[in-house]
C-alpha cells in the first residue's frame, strides 16, 4: 500500500530563494541536465513558488524527450506540492504536465493517482476521467481520499481557529491555574460565556467538568499538557485543536462534538476512553497514522459516529467495545492485540472479526450471542473467552490452528445454552476451561463427526460419483 508520508520532501537547510532560483540557471539554458537527486537537493533547501515551477518545467522538458524518465521524478512532483507552501501557479502548472503524461500512458498507479488528486483538490476542480477503470488497489484510493478529506478539515479548522483568535485579543481572557502547585487544573462549573480566550499554562494533567460555552481561542492549549478529561460538558462544535503532547484522552458524559474531530496529530496517543457521550453528529474522526495504542474503550452508552475507522492505528493493545459500535467501525486496526467486547447484542447472523490478523485474546463479556450463526476469527487468535455471555450460539466452529485455551465461565449459557463446541483437532495443546452452567456442551475435536444418515448420504454421493 502506498505511504503518503514517504514521499514529503524536508527542508533540512533552509536557503534563500534566490540562491536556490540562481541554481537553476545552467540547467534551464541547457548546459546540464537535470538528476532526480538534483531536484531533491533544490527541494530540500526551499519552497518558494517560483523555484517549485521552475523544477516542474525541467522536468517536463525531460519527459517531453522520453516518457521513460517521468517515473524517476513522479515521487518529487509528489513532495514538491506535498504540505508545502501552496500557491495556484505551482498546481496549475502540475496539471499541464501530468495531464499530458497520463493521457499518453495506458496504465497508471497509486502514485499517478495520489499526484493527481493532490493538484486537482488544491484547485478545487473535479478529477479528470483518464483516472476512470484504472487498476488501482482501492485500498490506496481510499487512504488517498482519507488523506485529502483530513488536509480539508484541517484548513476549514484553522480558519475557524484563526478567526477566533482575532476575536479574543479583544475580550476577556480567563486564566486557569495550577491546583495546589501540582502540575493539575480543575475547571468545574463554569460559564465561560463572557470569556473569548482561555489560558492554560504550566498543567500537566486538565479536567473540565460540566461547562459551558467554552471559548474556541486557545480553548486546549498547554505545552505541557498529557492527560485531558472532559466530563459532563455540552462542547457546543467546539474545535479541538490538541497539542502534540497529549497521551491519554477522556470523555464521560460529552455532547455536541464538532462535526469533524480531528487527532492526527497526537503521535503520543496511548489511551482514549469515551463513555456515555454522543458523537453521533461527528461525520469524521481522524487518529494519527501508525500511532501505538494502549488501551481504546468505548462504553456502551455511547453512539459513535457512523463510519468510526480505526485503520489508521499500527497497534492497539486493548480494544473495548460495547454494545452495537462493534457494527459501526467501519475498520478495525489490523493489529489490535486484544479485543474485549461488552454487553454486545448480537443482531447479525454473522461476526466478522478476521479482519484484526494480529489479535491474540478475543474477550466476550455480558453478551447476547445465540442470533451468531458464525464467528469469523482472526487466524492468529490464542485465546478466546465467553464471561457471564447469556445467550450462545448453539454451535461454536473454533478448529482454528494455532488456539491455546477456550473458556466458557460465570453465567454463560444461562438462558440459550451451547451445545456443540469445534476444537482443533489436537487437543492436549488446548486448555479448556468450562463451568458448570456448560458442562453437557458436546465437544469435538477437529470436526463433528457425521451422523448416521450424512454418512449413508456421503457414501451415496461417493458411488454416484464414480
Amino acid at each position: 500500500m502506498i505511504k503518503i508520508k514517504d514521499y514529503e520532501i524536508t527542508i533540512n537547510e533552509e536557503k534563500s530563494p534566490l540562491s536556490c532560483y540562481n541554481r537553476l540557471h545552467e540547467y534551464k539554458i541547457g548546459a546540464k541536465e537535470i538528476t532526480p537527486e538534483f531536484c531533491k537537493d533544490i527541494l530540500s533547501a526551499t519552497d518558494n513558488p517560483k523555484v517549485t515551477r521552475e523544477i516542474i518545467e525541467l522536468i517536463k522538458q525531460k519527459t517531453d524527450k522520453n516518457l521513460v524518465e517521468y517515473a524517476k521524478y513522479r515521487p518529487l512532483l509528489i513532495g514538491s506540492i506535498l504540505n508545502r507552501k501552496e500557491q495556484k501557479s505551482v498546481l496549475e502548472k502540475m496539471r499541464d504536465l501530468i495531464d499530458v503524461v497520463n493521457e499518453k500512458n495506458s496504465r497508471l498507479n497509486a502514485e499517478d493517482y495520489l499526484l493527481t488528486s493532490l493538484v486537482y483538490a488544491g484547485l478545487e476542480i473535479t478529477l479528470p476521467t483518464y483516472l476512470q477503470n484504472q487498476d488501482i488497489d482501492k485500498r490506496d484510493i481510499k487512504k488517498i481520499e482519507s488523506y485529502l478529506l483530513k488536509q480539508k478539515v484541517y484548513q476549514e479548522q484553522t480558519k475557524i481557529l484563526q478567526e477566533a483568535q482575532k476575536k479574543a485579543t479583544e475580550g476577556k481572557i480567563f486564566n486557569l491555574k495550577q491546583t495546589n502547585n501540582t502540575e493539575r487544573g480543575y475547571l468545574g462549573h463554569q460559564n465561560l460565556e463572557d470569556y473569548s480566550k482561555l489560558e492554560i499554562n504550566d498543567i500537566k494533567i486538565l479536567t473540565i467538568d460540566n461547562c459551558q460555552n467554552i471559548p474556541q481561542a486557545n480553548n486546549i492549549e498547554s505545552s505541557k499538557l498529557e492527560l485531558l478529561n472532559i466530563e459532563q460538558t455540552d462542547l457546543n462544535g467546539l474545535v479541538l485543536r490538541l497539542p502534540d503532547t497529549i497521551t491519554d484522552i477522556s470523555f464521560e458524559g460529552v455532547e455536541h462534538f464538532s462535526k469533524d474531530i480531528d487527532f492526527s496529530n497526537l503521535q503520543k496517543l496511548w489511551r482514549v476512553l469515551i463513555e456515555q457521550s454522543d458523537l453521533s453528529d461527528t461525520e469524521n474522526m481522524f487518529f494519527p497514522q501508525g500511532a501505538e495504542m494502549g488501551l481504546f474503550y468505548v462504553d456502551g452508552k455511547t453512539q459513535l459516529p457512523q463510519n468510526f475507522d480505526l485503520s489508521p492505528f499500527a497497534n492497539i493493545v486493548l480494544l473495548e467495545l460495547n454494545k452495537d459500535n462493534i457494527e459501526k467501525i467501519k475498520t478495525f486496526s489490523e493489529k489490535v492485540q486484544t479485543l474485549s467486547i461488552r454487553n454486545y447484542h448480537a443482531q447479525q447472523k454473522v461476526l466478522d472479526l478476521s479482519s484484526i490478523k494480529k489479535c491474540e485474546k478475543i474477550e466476550f463479556q455480558n453478551s447476547w450471542l445465540s442470533r451468531l450463526e458464525t464467528i469469523k476469527f482472526p487466524q492468529n487468535v490464542q485465546e478466546i473467552n465467553f464471561k457471564d455471555c447469556k445467550t450462545m450460539p448453539e454451535q461454536l466452529q473454533l478448529n482454528i490452528e494455532g488456539l491455546k485455551r477456550v473458556a466458557l465461565s460465570g453465567e454463560t449459557g444461562r438462558n440459550a445454552p451451547l451445545y456443540e463446541l469445534i476444537l482443533p483437532q489436537d487437543k492436549d495443546n488446548i486448555e479448556l476451561k468450562i463451568d458448570d452452567l456448560n458442562t453437557k456442551t458436546k465437544i469435538y475435536y477437529g470436526a463433528k463427526p457425521l451422523s448416521p444418515i450424512q454418512k449413508m448420504m456421503s457414501k451415496i454421493k461417493n458411488n454416484f460419483s464414480r
